[in-house]
């Protein structure tokens, strides 16, 4: 969590964004609000993990074709 740049508070929520050219002109970041101080700020955005770590999207992408791959050989052994 971010910490206020007025106040150096750490009791911060996300903000809302104000419109879709505020959140282009901030890419990769998140609008927070201090609740000590109500300082409007921006600050890292959150890491999605499959976004930014290529590791974990490829053993979650190979493993969602391996468990494909066993549904179709188990109906296929059905029939």
């Amino acid at each position: 969590m971010p910490t206020c740049p007025r106040c150096d508070g750490t009791d911060c929520r996300e903000s809302p964004w104000r419109s879709e050219d505020e959140r282009r002109e901030h890419k990769g970041e998140t609008p927070y609000r201090c609740m000590s101080c109500v300082h409007r700020f921006f600050g890292p955005g959150r890491r999605n993990l499959l976004q930014h770590n290529p590791l974990i999207a490829a053993i979650g992408g190979s493993t969602l074709l391996v468990v494909i791959a066993v549904v179709l050989i188990m109906w296929a052994w059905k029939s």
